[in-house]
């Protein structure tokens, strides 16, 4: 009888495979209930925008020997101060750097926080361990305050040349996250010393970051750096939000007329949730693109425009040089987004005669049956493996004259617009039904390391020796997190084709 069973059970598994194509197990991935996420997921990935959920905030407070004279300065006591009621809540973890450790601090409020600062006796000795500091807060991945002077001490000696904390700080920045150093100036006895309000903020600002709200407050300090990979903000200002920045007829007297490439109601504004993609479903097909295009002559240069990136923040790289790139990515999120869709249908798993994993005999689920394995891990045709083909050419370039023209108006709000290549051709479209990919990318940079604010980030210690080691630290940072075809937004198009 076991025999028989176990036939039917393999005669059930054939027949599904057999029965059941891919068409026939996701019949439109474009049109699930997860589309949304499966695609921000898919272009988080292939972007490298992957950002995990905050948790709790923290601040470390340096209680080396030397900080006790900073903090009795009256204008960094009073930012200090500002630190501590602003901040203090029960969310914020509370740490202090002395004796070579980052001990974790129980206070319940502002008072007592600055009791702690003002008592000369928790400033034992000069050994406050900054890389340990730094290197916890890169490994929590969560936003932080970090009060110190960056004088590192190893083996009872002062660090003054090495770039100590060049991964930590490139591991921060790379992960698309920043580093602010609000920098005020004091004396320690006869020697010009610094100290520096470090602001560690994951991602994007959000409104609610520890850069929003301490940024007022630190306006008083004359010398201020960010440190970041990924300093361009970039917004939409579109006339219709229902049908994004792509081309539209501005002289037409309906919206519906306008909506000239029919762009379909499921149309994703990525943007408006602080997510750098849009997708785009349009209800017509390549070959009409080009025929409208035609049709209406050099008012139909772009297909996107009204996408606005802020050149300004030129701290950490200037000159950024701007491209587009396009791909041909429908096998590639299909197989990503089957790959969501069967983590979904995972088969009900029970102990064989020998202990080991099998799918249960009454297991129906036609996906379940279909992907996964007798023992019930998924098989290797419905697991995704990344398929990143070269970019398309010939397809999309960038508008630079208006990126020039505008950024020399208006560098905060410089237009990007995504024109049609010269030689650009529906026949040339190697996938006309699938998913286009299209990514506006920071293709260079220039590290500005000639920004006179890092000469802020060296000094001469009580023994005359110049100390480097932050100043080399940052540069080697800019250096190794220099953008490179970093991809900066992206467009998803999907046509209907007859």
């Amino acid at each position: 009888m076991k025999t028989l069973n176990k036939c039917l059970v393999l005669a059930v598994l054939c027949l599904t495979s057999c029965r059941y194509g891919d068409n026939d197990l996701f019949p439109d991935l474009y049109k699930t209930s997860g589309f949304v996420g499966t695609l921000k997921a898919y272009n988080d990935l292939k972007t490298g925008s992957i950002q995990l959920p905050k948790g709790a905030p923290a601040m470390y407070v340096d209680f080396s020997a030397g900080m006790y004279t900073a903090f009795g300065t009256p204008a960094i006591r009073e930012l200090m101060a500002h630190c501590f009621n602003t901040l203090l809540d029960s969310k914020l973890e509370v740490y202090k750097l002395v004796q070579g450790m980052v001990t974790p601090i129980a206070v319940s409020n502002s008072t007592q926080l600055g009791q702690l600062v003002n008592d000369p006796k928790q400033y034992l000795d000069r050994r406050a361990p900054i890389q340990a500091a730094v290197e916890k807060i890169v490994n929590s991945g969560n936003d932080a305050l970090l009060v110190t002077d960056f004088e590192e001490w190893q083996d009872d000696k002062e660090v003054t040349a090495t770039a100590y904390l060049k991964i930590a700080f490139s591991k921060w920045i790379n992960a698309g996250n920043s580093i602010t150093f609000y920098i005020a100036d004091y004396r320690e006895g006869n020697v010009d010393k610094h100290i520096y309000f470090t602001v560690f903020t994951k991602g994007r600002a959000s409104g609610e970051s520890l850069i929003d709200r301490l940024s007022s407050a630190m306006t008083v300090l004359p010398n201020r750096f960010t440190l970041s990979a990924n300093p361009y903000a970039i917004r939409t200002d579109y006339p219709n939000a229902s049908i994004g920045g792509i081309f539209q007829d501005k002289m037409a007297q309906s919206e519906k007329q306008k909506n000239v490439l029919d762009v379909q109601s499921d149309y994703i504004n990525g943007s408006l949730n602080d997510q750098a993609f849009e997708y785009y479903p349009l209800g017509v097909d390549w070959q009409t693109i080009e025929q409208v295009k035609a049709d209406y002559g050099d008012t139909f240069h772009e297909l996107f425009r009204k996408l606005y990136i802020d050149l300004s923040e030129a701290d950490s790289y200037t000159k950024p040089v701007l491209d587009v790139k396009t791909y041909a990515v429908r096998e590639d999120f299909e197989r990503y987004a089957r790959s969501i869709e069967v983590t979904k249908h995972r088969p009900h798993i029970i102990k064989g005669n020998d202990g080991e994993n099998k799918i249960a005999e009454g297991e129906q689920d036609p996906v379940a049956l279909t992907c996964y394995e007798p023992d019930g891990t998924v098989k290797a045709s419905f697991r995704y493996h990344p398929d990143d083909r070269p970019a398309l050419g010939g397809m999309f370039i960038l508008n630079t004259a208006l990126l020039k023209n505008t950024q020399a108006t208006d560098i905060k709000n410089t237009e990007i617009g995504v024109a049609f290549a010269p030689a650009f051709k529906a026949a040339h479209i190697p996938d006309p039904k699938g998913l286009i990919r299209i990514d506006l990318v920071v293709r260079e940079v220039t590290p500005n390391t000639g920004n006179p604010v890092l000469s802020k980030f060296k000094w001469v210690n009580a023994e005359g020796v110049i100390n480097s080691a932050l100043f080399e630290s940052v540069k080697s940072a800019l250096e190794d997190a220099r953008p490179h075809n970093r991809t900066i937004y992206t467009y998803y198009i999907k046509t209907t084709e007859q």
